[in-house]
């Protein structure tokens, strides 16, 4: 685990522009990063994202749609920081791996944040959202009835959480998820193109949206609305294991980092229960 970065730059932080010297300007693009102590998890979705109203899966989504699906962003890992510069480290990235570091300075004025790439190619202006700053909590996949061995985190910052789970099977490196959907169709083969869509990512909130633990933004966007959880969910403290039904499926997930005493986390959840529980 890395060192704990500067409180400060814990929470919820929404993007509000990025800007690049060639004139690139974005202010329309959907962005949550959530921080913990040590833990982050990230979401980036474009305005313009098809999305098809009653869907279920990608089955639903034409070829050509499934290509502009592909330009959605996320990541989770590790940030290590230090009074000048952020240096997130990626254990998972809905785009292919790059091979570059992911590094900037950070520059903060109470809730507001201007992050800069170190080679001057870019200029992101990034505010906390409010309800984010506790409690701070990270957990880890441990299992997941979908198949063995799929890595996964669990980010929680005040009344926000992002989860994000690995897709079934790893892209190749370098390049973008853009242009191996967009071969996959060429090719006519809209199963791999699936595939390699087939990486969950939800955010939302926990007790502020319409419903409890309401996903509010989602790669897979026929979850925006519902519960994140189908089912019941539990926290033990003994074993620091929360297991549940989330994303549709049965979960084990591990306590990795906590800014709160084992036995209010529970509690500071909110975990549904089964009917007549407790």
């Amino acid at each position: 685990m890395t060192d704990p970065v500067d409180p400060r730059l814990t929470g919820v932080w929404r993007r509000e522009v990025i800007t690049t010297p060639a004139g690139h300007r974005d202010e329309t693009t959907r962005v949550f990063w959530l921080q913990t102590r040590s833990w982050y998890a990230d979401i980036r979705v474009p305005a313009a994202r098809p999305t098809r109203p009653g869907g279920a899966g990608f089955a639903d989504y034409g070829p050509d749609e499934l290509i502009e699906l592909a330009t959605m962003q996320g990541f989770a890992g590790q940030l290590s920081a230090d009074p000048e510069i952020c240096r997130w480290r990626r254990d998972l990235d809905f785009q292919p791996p790059s091979g570059s570091a992911d590094e900037g300075t950070w520059d903060l004025d109470g809730d507001v944040m201007v992050e800069r790439g170190l080679d001057g190619g870019y200029e992101e202006i990034w505010r906390r959202e409010p309800a984010s700053r506790g409690p701070l909590l990270a957990f880890g996949l441990a299992s997941d009835s979908t198949g063995p061995g799929l890595r996964g985190f669990l980010v929680v910052a005040g009344d926000h959480f992002l989860a994000i789970r690995d897709r079934p099977q790893p892209l190749p490196a370098g390049g973008t998820l853009k242009e191996v959907v967009a071969a996959a169709v060429a090719a006519g083969d809209l199963d791999r193109a699936r595939t390699a869509l087939a990486m969950p990512i939800a955010y939302g909130r926990i007790a502020g949206g319409a419903v409890p633990w309401e996903v509010q933004l989602s790669t897979w966007p026929w979850l925006e609305g519902a519960g994140f959880w189908p089912g019941d969910a539990a926290f033990d403290p003994l074993s620091r294991a929360l297991r549940c039904s989330g994303l549709g499926v049965a979960q084990a997930w591990n306590l990795l980092d906590s800014s709160q005493d084992l036995g209010r986390i529970g509690r500071d959840l909110r975990l549904p229960r089964a009917r007549g529980a407790g």
